[in-house]
């Protein structure tokens, strides 16, 4: 009986391992694939939040400080400029890690795979 329940249990538990095998490749590109996205598109709009870029655009005309006077205005001006492209530098290149790593993990079982079939090949010879 209890010899029953010991093979029992590791059939389970094998058949439960290869059913997770199997069924990873599909998690990775459906569900995976799907969270990663939206984990990307979120931090690319946290990105863009955190940086104030709207805020920036917005405010673009605006003297800073309350300074009304031509000097305050021209200064105002090109500071925020400046501000503005070195923001939106930095959201560039945070945008395109985020979609690096989207790519990455579109391509990263694809390479895997290749790999393991190059060194089994080169195993073989």
């Amino acid at each position: 009986m209890t010899q029953n329940i010991i093979i029992q249990t590791l059939r389970a538990l094998f058949i439960d391992l290869i059913g997770e095998i199997l069924y990873f490749p599909i998690w990775w590109y459906s569900q995976g694939l799907k969270r990663t996205a939206l984990y990307t598109w979120s931090s690319i709009k946290n990105t863009a939040r955190n940086l104030s870029l709207p805020i920036m655009f917005k405010s673009l005309f605006k003297p800073m400080f309350g300074q009304y006077d031509r000097q305050g205005r021209v200064i105002s001006f090109f500071m925020r400029i400046l501000l503005t492209i070195s923001r939106f530098v930095v959201f560039i290149i945070l945008t395109i890690f985020n979609i690096l790593v989207l790519i990455f993990w579109i391509l990263l079982p694809v390479v895997v795979a290749w790999g393991l079939f190059y060194n089994v090949s080169l195993w073989k010879q």
